[in-house]
């Protein structure tokens, strides 16, 4: 079920042009290998004519466990998904709970209010 609601988002994101064709990571046919190798061509070019390049690397730390469900849920509204799918994507994102375990001992649960399931199939397409 979770792989048709993904691929019923990412028709309906291509539909809307809401990805730049910069964007490689997590889409089909656009690997992040595939990227290297377009800025790497990017770059020869530009060194070829003479001109600097400067570069700003960027890492999101823990970005997954950072989304607001509320905020991404409202998000999603407003680009028009349907309804139904919005309830289904609150369903699987909100009313998780989770607790700390050391050794023997363990915290009380914690409702999680941000954080995007990692390792799951939606988990790139809502970050």
């Amino acid at each position: 079920m979770e792989s048709i609601i993904r691929d019923t988002i990412m028709d309906f994101f291509f539909a809307n042009i809401f990805f730049s064709n910069k964007q490689f990571g997590f889409i089909k046919g656009r690997s992040t290998v595939l990227q290297l190798l377009q800025i790497l061509d990017d770059w020869t070019l530009t060194l070829d004519l003479g001109i600097q390049i400067d570069v700003i690397y960027t890492d999101f730390e823990k970005a997954f466990d950072k989304v607001p469900h509320q905020r991404l849920i409202s998000k999603l509204q407003s680009y028009g998904l349907s309804i139904d799918l919005i309830k289904w994507i609150k369903n699987f994102l909100c009313n998780r709970v989770q607790r700390v375990a050391v050794n023997d001992s363990y915290s009380r649960w914690f409702t999680v209010l941000s954080g995007i399931p990692q390792g799951s199939i939606l988990g790139p397409i809502l970050f």
